[in-house]
């Protein structure tokens, strides 16, 4: 998006006259000793020259070549994910820019250590993994951050507190309690000798 102009310094007997082109082709009204590039797209880099003529005859210049560099940008972010924990959940970002591209990716704010790959792999996660992920793009010219993937990560279910063994007189009541952890919600099913009791939560 900036502007830039190129220009000459011509001799000769006036008047002079001048005709822009561009990767061997005239440009329309590219006709004055400097062309001003407004706005400078990737599109516009290539090989640039200029003819100066007089009643005497034309005269080309040297080839000036045009580079534009493009700073990165986010073509498709790292999408949110919801994973069971031990699983391997992967995060991808596409960037675009001027090559050689560099990525380093964040958690919750921190940088991750070795994380500078376009794809983050977490091998067998765990519930403290979960959070918001970013990745920061990078290159000679600028930079570009991801918007938040969020990372959520289900515990199975699992006992925290076995149910107790109990003695106890015919016809008193007596109860068997457990504390799952995990992930809620939780649901329960009591077996008596094998079979199957009413659900209990």
């Amino acid at each position: 998006g900036l502007s830039k102009a190129c220009s000459v310094v011509a001799s000769g007997t006036a008047p002079l006259s001048y005709q822009w082109s561009f990767n061997g082709s005239e440009l329309a009204d590219a006709t004055n000793a400097s062309l001003l590039f407004a706005g400078l797209q990737a599109s516009d880099a290539g090989d640039y020259t200029v003819t100066v003529s007089n009643a005497w005859g034309p005269v080309t210049s040297a080839v000036a070549t045009l580079t534009v560099l493009v700073p990165p940008g986010i073509t498709t972010p790292p999408q949110s994910q919801a994973v069971v924990r031990g699983q391997t959940p992967t995060f991808t970002v596409d960037a675009s820019g001027t090559a050689p591209l560099s990525y380093q990716w964040r958690f919750n704010g921190s940088t991750l250590a070795g994380a500078t790959n376009a794809a983050l792999s977490l091998s067998n996660v765990q519930s403290n993994q979960a959070g918001n992920y970013v990745v920061v793009v990078n290159n000679s010219v600028g930079s570009a951050t991801s918007s938040v993937a969020v990372l959520t990560v289900y515990v199975p279910a699992g006992i925290a507190t076995q149910p107790q063994s109990q003695t106890t007189t015919q016809g008193w009541s007596r109860t068997f309690f457990v504390v799952p952890n995990g992930t809620a919600p939780f649901s329960c099913q009591w077996s008596l000798n094998g079979a199957n009791m009413t659900n209990e939560t």
